[in-house]
Protein backbone atom coordinates (compact mmCIF):
# COMPACT_ATOMS: atom_id res chain seq x y z
CA UNK A 1 0.00 0.00 0.00
CA UNK A 2 2.73 2.66 0.60
CA UNK A 3 4.43 2.16 -2.42
CA UNK A 4 1.30 2.75 -4.60
CA UNK A 5 0.85 5.99 -2.34
CA UNK A 6 4.69 6.80 -2.54
CA UNK A 7 4.37 6.42 -6.33
CA UNK A 8 1.22 9.01 -6.53
CA UNK A 9 3.07 11.19 -4.63
CA UNK A 10 6.46 11.68 -6.73
CA UNK A 11 4.28 12.11 -9.70
CA UNK A 12 2.40 14.93 -8.21
CA UNK A 13 5.23 16.64 -7.37
CA UNK A 14 6.36 15.83 -11.15
CA UNK A 15 3.35 17.54 -12.37
CA UNK A 16 3.41 20.10 -10.26
CA UNK A 17 6.59 20.88 -10.72
CA UNK A 18 5.95 21.02 -14.67
CA UNK A 19 3.28 23.48 -14.32
CA UNK A 20 5.07 26.28 -12.26
CA UNK A 21 8.33 25.40 -15.12
CA UNK A 22 5.96 25.71 -17.70
CA UNK A 23 3.91 28.66 -16.82
CA UNK A 24 7.44 30.64 -15.55
CA UNK A 25 9.07 29.68 -18.87
CA UNK A 26 5.35 31.41 -20.39
CA UNK A 27 6.02 34.60 -18.45
CA UNK A 28 9.76 35.18 -18.84
CA UNK A 29 9.05 34.38 -22.71
CA UNK A 30 6.48 37.46 -22.88
CA UNK A 31 8.91 39.21 -21.05
CA UNK A 32 10.76 42.14 -22.52
CA UNK A 33 13.77 42.61 -20.88
CA UNK A 34 15.25 45.45 -23.44
CA UNK A 35 11.95 47.62 -22.74
CA UNK A 36 12.24 46.89 -18.55
CA UNK A 37 15.90 47.88 -18.80
CA UNK A 38 14.95 51.59 -20.41
CA UNK A 39 12.24 52.19 -17.91
CA UNK A 40 14.77 51.16 -14.84
CA UNK A 41 16.99 53.51 -16.10
CA UNK A 42 14.52 56.46 -15.97
CA UNK A 43 13.32 55.66 -12.74
CA UNK A 44 16.79 55.06 -11.82
CA UNK A 45 17.76 54.69 -7.88
CA UNK A 46 14.08 55.64 -7.06
CA UNK A 47 13.05 51.97 -8.15
CA UNK A 48 15.29 51.08 -4.65
CA UNK A 49 13.11 52.72 -2.77
CA UNK A 50 9.72 50.92 -4.80
CA UNK A 51 11.12 47.48 -4.39
CA UNK A 52 12.16 48.12 -0.39
CA UNK A 53 8.39 49.53 0.31
CA UNK A 54 7.44 45.61 -1.40
CA UNK A 55 9.76 44.15 0.80
CA UNK A 56 8.41 46.31 4.24
CA UNK A 57 4.73 44.82 2.95
CA UNK A 58 5.67 41.44 2.38
CA UNK A 59 7.43 41.89 6.28
CA UNK A 60 3.87 42.59 7.46
CA UNK A 61 2.26 39.36 5.73
CA UNK A 62 4.74 37.51 7.26
CA UNK A 63 4.52 38.95 10.96
CA UNK A 64 0.94 38.53 10.38
CA UNK A 65 1.41 34.60 9.83
CA UNK A 66 3.89 33.70 12.22
CA UNK A 67 1.17 35.67 14.66
CA UNK A 68 -1.06 32.44 13.41
CA UNK A 69 1.25 30.02 15.45
CA UNK A 70 0.00 30.82 18.78
CA UNK A 71 2.07 29.05 21.59
CA UNK A 72 4.47 27.94 18.99
CA UNK A 73 5.69 31.48 17.62
CA UNK A 74 9.09 31.11 18.97
CA UNK A 75 9.74 27.97 17.51
CA UNK A 76 10.30 29.36 14.15
CA UNK A 77 11.72 32.59 12.98
CA UNK A 78 10.92 35.36 11.14
CA UNK A 79 13.53 35.10 8.53
CA UNK A 80 12.35 31.37 7.96
CA UNK A 81 8.63 32.12 7.45
CA UNK A 82 9.45 34.85 5.16
CA UNK A 83 11.49 32.94 3.41
CA UNK A 84 8.83 30.21 3.15
CA UNK A 85 6.15 32.70 2.63
CA UNK A 86 8.18 34.11 -0.65
CA UNK A 87 8.98 30.28 -2.13
CA UNK A 88 5.19 29.35 -1.75
CA UNK A 89 3.67 32.93 -3.17
CA UNK A 90 5.86 32.49 -5.71
CA UNK A 91 4.70 28.76 -6.71
CA UNK A 92 1.30 29.87 -6.21
CA UNK A 93 1.46 32.94 -8.90
CA UNK A 94 3.28 30.45 -11.35
CA UNK A 95 0.46 27.20 -10.90
CA UNK A 96 -2.99 26.86 -12.57
CA UNK A 97 -4.33 25.96 -8.92
CA UNK A 98 -3.24 29.27 -7.42
CA UNK A 99 -2.75 29.57 -3.64
CA UNK A 100 -3.54 26.40 -3.35
CA UNK A 101 -0.35 24.84 -4.40
CA UNK A 102 1.41 28.08 -3.02
CA UNK A 103 -0.06 26.70 0.33
CA UNK A 104 0.47 23.44 0.09
CA UNK A 105 3.96 23.69 -0.25
CA UNK A 106 4.44 26.35 2.71
CA UNK A 107 3.16 23.50 4.73
CA UNK A 108 5.55 20.98 3.58
CA UNK A 109 8.69 22.91 3.83
CA UNK A 110 7.94 23.80 7.38
CA UNK A 111 7.46 20.28 8.31
CA UNK A 112 11.41 19.70 9.65
CA UNK A 113 9.94 22.80 12.14
CA UNK A 114 9.16 21.32 15.98
CA UNK A 115 5.45 22.50 15.17
CA UNK A 116 2.52 19.75 15.32
CA UNK A 117 1.56 19.53 11.60
CA UNK A 118 -2.23 20.78 12.51
CA UNK A 119 -0.96 23.85 13.91
CA UNK A 120 1.54 24.84 10.79
CA UNK A 121 -1.80 23.69 8.67
CA UNK A 122 -4.39 25.66 10.78
CA UNK A 123 -1.45 29.01 10.39
CA UNK A 124 -1.76 28.89 6.94
CA UNK A 125 -4.94 28.17 6.60
CA UNK A 126 -5.71 31.21 9.27
CA UNK A 127 -3.29 33.49 8.18
CA UNK A 128 -5.19 33.56 4.59
CA UNK A 129 -8.24 34.19 6.23
CA UNK A 130 -7.16 36.95 7.95
CA UNK A 131 -5.45 38.24 4.18
CA UNK A 132 -9.05 38.03 3.31
CA UNK A 133 -10.83 39.81 5.39
CA UNK A 134 -8.36 42.56 6.17
CA UNK A 135 -8.41 43.07 1.85
CA UNK A 136 -11.96 43.01 2.09
CA UNK A 137 -12.08 45.77 4.72
CA UNK A 138 -9.28 47.98 2.68
CA UNK A 139 -11.71 47.74 -0.44
CA UNK A 140 -14.74 48.51 1.29
CA UNK A 141 -12.91 51.38 3.00
CA UNK A 142 -11.89 52.51 -0.79
CA UNK A 143 -15.11 52.55 -2.15
CA UNK A 144 -16.55 54.54 0.98
CA UNK A 145 -13.72 57.14 -0.04
CA UNK A 146 -15.06 57.01 -3.29
CA UNK A 147 -18.53 57.73 -2.94
CA UNK A 148 -17.72 60.82 -0.60
CA UNK A 149 -14.91 62.06 -2.56
CA UNK A 150 -15.26 64.10 -5.49
CA UNK A 151 -12.94 62.42 -7.48
CA UNK A 152 -14.66 59.24 -6.72
CA UNK A 153 -18.12 60.48 -8.00
CA UNK A 154 -16.60 60.99 -11.27
CA UNK A 155 -14.91 56.85 -11.05
CA UNK A 156 -18.35 55.71 -9.74
CA UNK A 157 -20.19 57.26 -12.36
CA UNK A 158 -18.74 55.12 -15.49
CA UNK A 159 -19.36 51.91 -13.43
CA UNK A 160 -22.89 53.23 -11.33
CA UNK A 161 -24.59 49.90 -11.21
CA UNK A 162 -21.31 47.16 -11.13
CA UNK A 163 -19.91 49.57 -8.40
CA UNK A 164 -23.06 49.60 -5.61
CA UNK A 165 -23.90 45.93 -6.79
CA UNK A 166 -19.97 44.93 -5.94
CA UNK A 167 -19.81 47.04 -2.83
CA UNK A 168 -23.30 44.92 -1.60
CA UNK A 169 -21.49 41.22 -2.16
CA UNK A 170 -18.42 42.74 -0.54
CA UNK A 171 -19.73 43.56 2.19
CA UNK A 172 -22.20 40.83 3.07
CA UNK A 173 -19.60 38.70 2.30
CA UNK A 174 -17.36 39.76 4.74
CA UNK A 175 -20.74 40.20 6.93
CA UNK A 176 -21.00 36.28 5.91
CA UNK A 177 -17.89 35.05 7.46
CA UNK A 178 -17.35 36.86 10.10
CA UNK A 179 -20.88 35.44 11.32
CA UNK A 180 -19.75 32.14 10.58
CA UNK A 181 -16.31 32.01 12.45
CA UNK A 182 -18.72 33.68 15.90
CA UNK A 183 -21.66 31.52 15.67
CA UNK A 184 -21.54 28.65 13.45
CA UNK A 185 -21.53 25.14 15.19
CA UNK A 186 -18.05 23.68 15.23
CA UNK A 187 -19.06 20.01 16.12
CA UNK A 188 -21.04 19.21 12.71
CA UNK A 189 -22.68 15.73 11.82
CA UNK A 190 -21.19 14.22 8.76
CA UNK A 191 -23.78 12.56 6.79
CA UNK A 192 -23.15 8.49 6.23
CA UNK A 193 -21.62 7.72 2.77
CA UNK A 194 -21.72 4.07 0.70
CA UNK A 195 -18.27 2.62 1.69
CA UNK A 196 -17.34 2.91 -1.67
CA UNK A 197 -16.69 6.38 -1.54
CA UNK A 198 -14.71 6.39 1.75
CA UNK A 199 -12.41 8.69 0.20
CA UNK A 200 -14.88 11.59 -0.08
CA UNK A 201 -15.84 10.89 3.65
CA UNK A 202 -12.39 11.05 4.65
CA UNK A 203 -12.17 14.17 3.02
CA UNK A 204 -14.95 15.73 4.23
CA UNK A 205 -14.31 15.17 7.85
CA UNK A 206 -11.07 16.84 7.33
CA UNK A 207 -12.45 19.67 5.69
CA UNK A 208 -14.68 20.06 8.52
CA UNK A 209 -12.03 19.26 11.27
CA UNK A 210 -10.13 22.69 9.43
CA UNK A 211 -12.99 24.56 9.34
CA UNK A 212 -13.64 23.50 13.09
CA UNK A 213 -10.30 24.45 14.20
CA UNK A 214 -10.02 27.84 12.05
CA UNK A 215 -13.54 29.16 14.25
CA UNK A 216 -11.94 27.41 17.53
CA UNK A 217 -8.76 29.89 17.27
CA UNK A 218 -10.94 32.63 15.90
CA UNK A 219 -13.01 32.31 19.18
CA UNK A 220 -10.35 31.05 21.84
CA UNK A 221 -7.51 32.93 20.47
CA UNK A 222 -9.32 35.71 19.40
CA UNK A 223 -6.94 38.29 20.50
CA UNK A 224 -4.06 36.34 18.07
CA UNK A 225 -6.57 36.75 15.25
CA UNK A 226 -6.73 40.24 15.07
CA UNK A 227 -3.10 41.01 15.79
CA UNK A 228 -3.15 39.13 12.24
CA UNK A 229 -5.56 41.29 11.02
CA UNK A 230 -4.33 44.08 11.15
CA UNK A 231 -0.74 43.82 10.48
CA UNK A 232 -2.01 41.87 7.60
CA UNK A 233 -4.13 45.00 6.47
CA UNK A 234 -0.97 47.13 6.96
CA UNK A 235 0.61 44.62 4.53
CA UNK A 236 -2.05 45.72 1.96
CA UNK A 237 -1.86 49.27 2.52
CA UNK A 238 1.86 49.41 2.85
CA UNK A 239 1.79 47.47 -0.85
CA UNK A 240 -0.56 49.41 -2.15
CA UNK A 241 2.05 52.68 -2.35
CA UNK A 242 4.19 50.80 -4.88
CA UNK A 243 1.60 52.01 -7.48
CA UNK A 244 1.33 55.41 -5.92
CA UNK A 245 5.69 55.92 -5.55
CA UNK A 246 5.74 54.61 -9.43
CA UNK A 247 2.97 57.09 -10.83
CA UNK A 248 4.88 60.42 -8.36
CA UNK A 249 8.09 59.19 -10.27
CA UNK A 250 6.25 59.78 -13.35
CA UNK A 251 5.05 62.97 -12.73
CA UNK A 252 1.88 63.07 -12.29
CA UNK A 253 -0.20 63.80 -9.46
CA UNK A 254 -1.85 61.54 -7.49
CA UNK A 255 -3.00 60.68 -3.56
CA UNK A 256 -2.20 57.47 -1.65
CA UNK A 257 -6.12 56.93 -1.66
CA UNK A 258 -6.05 56.88 -5.47
CA UNK A 259 -2.97 54.49 -4.94
CA UNK A 260 -4.76 52.05 -2.89
CA UNK A 261 -7.98 52.18 -4.50
CA UNK A 262 -5.86 51.21 -7.93
CA UNK A 263 -3.61 48.44 -6.38
CA UNK A 264 -7.39 46.68 -4.39
CA UNK A 265 -8.85 47.27 -7.85
CA UNK A 266 -6.55 45.39 -9.63
CA UNK A 267 -5.59 42.22 -7.32
CA UNK A 268 -9.61 41.81 -7.72
CA UNK A 269 -9.28 41.69 -11.28
CA UNK A 270 -6.16 39.44 -11.09
CA UNK A 271 -8.29 37.07 -8.73
CA UNK A 272 -10.42 36.36 -11.97
CA UNK A 273 -7.51 35.20 -13.75
CA UNK A 274 -5.54 33.47 -10.79
CA UNK A 275 -5.24 30.17 -12.97
CA UNK A 276 -3.56 31.98 -15.60
CA UNK A 277 0.45 31.97 -14.92
CA UNK A 278 1.71 34.73 -13.93
CA UNK A 279 -2.04 36.37 -14.53
CA UNK A 280 -0.68 37.48 -17.81
CA UNK A 281 -2.31 39.91 -19.69
CA UNK A 282 -4.73 40.45 -17.02
CA UNK A 283 -2.67 42.69 -14.77
CA UNK A 284 -1.86 44.51 -17.91
CA UNK A 285 -5.46 45.07 -18.62
CA UNK A 286 -6.26 46.32 -15.09
CA UNK A 287 -3.53 48.62 -14.94
CA UNK A 288 -5.06 50.35 -18.29
CA UNK A 289 -8.60 50.58 -17.13
CA UNK A 290 -7.95 51.38 -13.77
CA UNK A 291 -5.57 54.46 -14.79
CA UNK A 292 -8.11 55.28 -17.11
CA UNK A 293 -11.12 55.45 -14.78
CA UNK A 294 -8.83 57.55 -12.49
CA UNK A 295 -8.50 60.06 -15.70
CA UNK A 296 -4.78 59.15 -15.68
CA UNK A 297 -4.34 58.54 -19.56
CA UNK A 298 -0.93 59.88 -20.46
CA UNK A 299 0.52 58.26 -23.34
CA UNK A 300 1.53 54.72 -22.36
CA UNK A 301 1.70 55.41 -18.56
CA UNK A 302 -0.30 51.86 -18.31
CA UNK A 303 2.44 50.05 -20.21
CA UNK A 304 5.32 52.25 -18.18
CA UNK A 305 3.39 51.10 -15.06
CA UNK A 306 3.24 47.65 -15.77
CA UNK A 307 6.46 46.62 -16.81
CA UNK A 308 8.05 48.04 -13.59
CA UNK A 309 5.54 46.50 -11.80
CA UNK A 310 6.39 43.01 -13.70
CA UNK A 311 9.62 44.21 -13.03
CA UNK A 312 9.35 43.80 -9.22
CA UNK A 313 7.84 40.45 -9.36
CA UNK A 314 11.10 39.25 -11.35
CA UNK A 315 12.88 40.51 -8.68
CA UNK A 316 11.22 38.85 -6.47
CA UNK A 317 10.87 35.09 -8.60
CA UNK A 318 14.70 35.63 -8.38
CA UNK A 319 15.22 36.26 -4.54
CA UNK A 320 12.22 32.97 -3.95
CA UNK A 321 14.44 31.10 -5.74
CA UNK A 322 17.62 31.97 -3.68
CA UNK A 323 16.18 31.60 -0.71
CA UNK A 324 14.80 27.94 -1.27
CA UNK A 325 18.80 27.21 -2.29
CA UNK A 326 19.23 28.41 1.41
CA UNK A 327 16.80 26.44 2.88
CA UNK A 328 17.63 23.91 1.12
CA UNK A 329 21.27 23.83 2.16
CA UNK A 330 20.24 24.39 5.19
CA UNK A 331 17.87 21.66 5.63
CA UNK A 332 19.09 19.03 3.10
CA UNK A 333 15.85 16.99 3.78
CA UNK A 334 13.44 19.91 2.20
CA UNK A 335 15.11 18.11 -1.52
CA UNK A 336 12.17 15.73 -0.89
CA UNK A 337 9.26 18.70 -0.12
Amino acid sequence: MAKPLRRTHSWFKIMLLSSILICLTLFLWNTNFQVILIQLQHIGIRYAIIFAVTAVAYFFATWSWQVCFGDYQARVSLYKLFSIRQIGETVGQFNPTSIIAGDVLKIKLLQSAKIPASVITNSVLISRITAILSQLSLVIFAGIWLMLSPQGQDIIQQFTVPFYALFLVLILGKGFLFYWLSYSKINESIPLIHPKNNWLRKIKEKRMELFGQIRQFYRQQNQLFWRSYALSFIHWIVGSLEFYLILRYLSIDIRIMQGIVLDMSILMIKSLGAFIPGQLGIEELGNKLMLQALGITVGTTWITVSILRRTRQLLWIIIGFILYLILKKENPQLAHA
